[in-house]
């Protein structure tokens, strides 16, 4: 069985996604989903499905025919995936057993994970990857069609910043690949939805300026300073007062990276190749990264 939440919640057994009908039985399933391969007490599960004083007296009863009903659903009459913990003859929770694949909410994390770690290595075309890939399972808000509870307004919640630091790191990773003009656009996009957001404003300057519009790299941290004067009565962070003291002064250090050895055209072969010593080639320059590793 295979788990959607980033979106409608749906379940795969087979060719095709589905969703659950009853209200109740997506939400007992999202709640399972957000502590996956974790113990969900009874109590626990009784108030997120009612509310702490509007739980029926037979809630207890109706739970455990949700859960009897969901198995039959997930093909696990036996038990060996909605795993009852008991005390005695009492179930005292459940527990959802999932594996990473299967869910995609744990699949995409680890392909930010895998796309970070490349950034570190400064491998940016396979972190842009990666990080596209991730990004690619978002159909939606998360958990779009369930009923809100504590438990899944706070995981969806995380995974809605989860999404926008994927969002930061790709972008990152094609500014590293030397897509500035291509990632202009988007940047001004969530500058707009997320005006505070001083990384971002920093990845929209210097996008800016290595696209040869240093003026309108400026103006984004007037615009900046202006807001946060304004609204907050602070001044920007040091490292993006540094970033725009280097773009004032046209540092050539924060231009963009060269294209991979792949994306050039290769040289004509010479007439005569001269033998020269294995170490005369001087080293290749290293590419400056983005505002957080320019400082």
């Amino acid at each position: 069985m295979r788990y959607r939440v980033l979106g409608a919640l749906e379940l795969r057994d087979g060719d095709g996604w589905t969703s659950l009908g009853p209200a109740k039985w997506r939400t007992l399933l999202a709640v399972l989903l957000c502590h996956a391969n974790q113990t969900v007490s009874t109590e626990r599960l009784l108030d997120e499905l009612w509310g702490e004083d509007r739980a029926p007296q037979s809630a207890t009863k109706l739970l455990q025919t949700y859960v009897s009903r969901l198995r039959q659903t997930l093909g696990d009459e036996a038990g060996q995936t909605l795993i009852t913990e008991k005390q005695g003859y009492k179930a005292q929770g459940y527990r959802l057993a999932v594996e990473a694949a299967e869910f995609d909410a744990h699949r995409f994390e680890q392909l930010v994970e895998e796309g970070r770690r490349s950034l570190d290595r400064e491998a940016p075309e396979t972190a842009a990857e990666r990080l596209r890939e991730a990004l690619a399972m978002w159909r939606g808000a998360p958990f779009a069609d369930v009923p809100p509870t504590p438990a899944v307004a706070t995981e969806a919640t995380r995974l809605e910043e989860c999404r926008l630091q994927a969002v930061d790191a790709r972008i990152d990773a094609d500014l590293g690949c030397g897509r500035h003009t291509a990632v202009l656009g988007e940047l001004e996009a969530l500058t707009a939805e997320h005006p505070f957001r001083e990384e971002l404003r920093g990845r929209l300057m210097l996008a800016l300026y290595r696209s040869g519009r240093q003026a309108d790299a400026l103006a984004a941290y007037r615009d900046l300073h202006r807001l946060l004067s304004e609204e907050l009565g602070v001044e920007p962070t040091p490292p993006l007062r540094g970033l725009h003291e280097r773009i004032l002064n046209a540092d050539a250090s924060l231009m963009a990276p060269r294209a991979p050895e792949a994306d050039r055209p290769a040289p004509a072969a010479p007439r005569r190749a001269p033998v020269a010593p294995a170490n005369c080639r001087p080293p290749a320059p290293r590419s400056p990264g983005v505002m957080a590793r320019s400082r």
